[in-house]
């Protein structure tokens, strides 16, 4: 491989020549990079600034360790491709894609026709008082503190916006171990530094996210309920205890991403009485459906007005056709009715899973949404043997910074009474996983 793109005498420079590389297609996704002793021969640099440039690519998320297969480049794909997910073949069952049921979702269709709608021109822009007044009771009901709001076209849209205002490039943001691919995308797009912080069985570590607090952390990101990809429900006295730790880092951004929202049977998050700076999204794609394309965020008025500002500087606003249809679902009673099927339904469905696979002695983690993790040994020789016994899950690989091998399993579109079947499938491949297939 062409090995010219490599230049430079500091760490910095060398990370950049890098980069730099990445974007223009010189490298691409599943890369080697020279080894540390190549590259520093190849530079007349010593090994520890080679090292040095290394760990930066891998904090920033462009590059990822694979012991003695060396550092190599990171996949870089759109959300849509962002797990490196292989197709699904015909007869093989899909646990791989974390997708909803949509047959638990309420029907679109009802709520466009009980809409009002008039075309008019740009005097109806802006967002709906009604919506805004619907999700402000939701919140307030869940005591989420209510002062500013604004409305999103996602939670990572959001999110993105709150990382714009709120950081500037080089800057740390704390994030959980595994995490949502999307999100490291998100960072490394604007130029944000990753720092990975452990999980529990019960979630983050409230003393290693306080470790890791400090000069150039500027954000914290988090999941309180249905932890992507473990599905984990942070308990409340944890979240209560980092808000804790927080207090001496009155500038750094605590943000929760609560997209489970009114889908989950645990409690909602409480953010403490006047914390100064946070930021709590809910996207209604799980429970109203993703093609709203809509979401919600409240937080510290000083965080959401500028984000509201910068909002004004491009989309302006969300289009009042979405919000009032939304209005039409969440008025409606048979909404409610659904979301309590909804949620009743997921819960049993994970839950079935969870037992099965702890029946067959396999740990995993208790919580709620989609999604459970699963440690194994050797994700790609898990991944071929589910396929072979007829089902797809996904690697761990895209989703992990430090953590350990793991894969992913969906539980979203699982029938209750197929989760032994799938739990003694892969108790049988975590025992020969580690065998190669002939």
């Amino acid at each position: 491989m062409d090995k010219q793109y490599l230049e430079g005498k500091t760490a910095v420079k060398i990370a950049e020549s890098i980069e730099h590389a990445i974007q223009c297609g010189r490298l691409t996704a599943g890369d080697s990079l020279p080894s540390v002793r190549e590259a520093a021969m190849m530079l007349d640099v010593n090994r520890n600034t080679v090292a040095q440039a290394y760990s930066r690519l891998r904090e920033r998320g462009w590059v990822y360790g694979r012991g003695r297969g060396g550092t190599r480049v990171m996949p870089m794909h759109r959300e849509g491709e962002a797990l490196g997910e292989a197709p699904v073949f015909p007869g093989v069952v899909d646990l791989a894609s974390g997708n909803i049921d949509p047959r638990l979702l309420p029907s679109l269709k009802r709520a466009a026709t009980e809409v009002d709608w008039q075309q008019t021109g740009y005097d109806r822009s802006g967002e709906d008082p009604e919506l805004l007044g619907l999700f402000r009771d939701m919140l307030a009901r869940e005591g989420v503190p209510v002062a500013s709001m604004m409305l999103g076209h996602s939670a990572l849209d959001l999110i993105e916006r709150a990382l714009r205002v709120r950081t500037q490039v080089g800057e740390k943001v704390l994030v959980e171990d595994p995490v949502w691919p999307p999100l490291l995308a998100l960072l490394r797009s604007l130029g944000l530094v990753v720092e990975p912080v452990p999980l529990d069985d019960q979630g983050v570590i409230p003393e290693a996210l306080a470790d890791r607090l400090g000069a150039g952390v500027a954000a914290v990101v988090l999941t309180p309920r249905a932890q992507n990809p473990t599905g984990i429900d942070l308990p409340a006295e944890r979240l209560e205890r980092i808000q804790v730790a927080l207090r001496d880092h009155p500038r750094t951004l605590l943000v929760l991403d609560d997209h489970w929202g009114p889908l989950s049977e645990a409690p909602p998050p409480v953010i403490a009485s006047g914390a100064p700076a946070w930021l709590l999204v809910r996207s209604v794609s799980k429970f109203l459906g993703p093609d709203l394309r809509l979401a919600v965020a409240c937080g510290d008025a000083d965080t959401v007005n500028r984000m509201a500002r910068q909002f004004a500087l491009g989309p302006r606003w969300i289009s009042r056709l979405v919000q009032r249809i939304a209005v039409a679902l969440l008025r409606d009673e048979q909404t409610d009715t659904q979301l309590q099927t909804a949620r009743a339904m997921y819960a049993s469905r994970h839950k079935a899973l969870v037992d099965a696979l702890r029946r067959h002695g396999l740990p995993v983690s208790s919580g709620s949404g989609v999604n459970l993790w699963l440690p194994v040994k050797n994700e790609a020789a898990m991944v071929e043997r589910m396929t072979a016994h007829g089902y797809r899950v996904q690697a761990g690989q895209p989703f992990r910074l430090r953590a350990g091998p793991g894969i992913r399993i969906s539980v979203g579109n699982l029938p209750v009474e197929e989760a032994d079947a799938v739990a003694k499938a892969l108790a049988d491949c975590t025992q020969s996983a580690s065998t190669p297939m002939v």
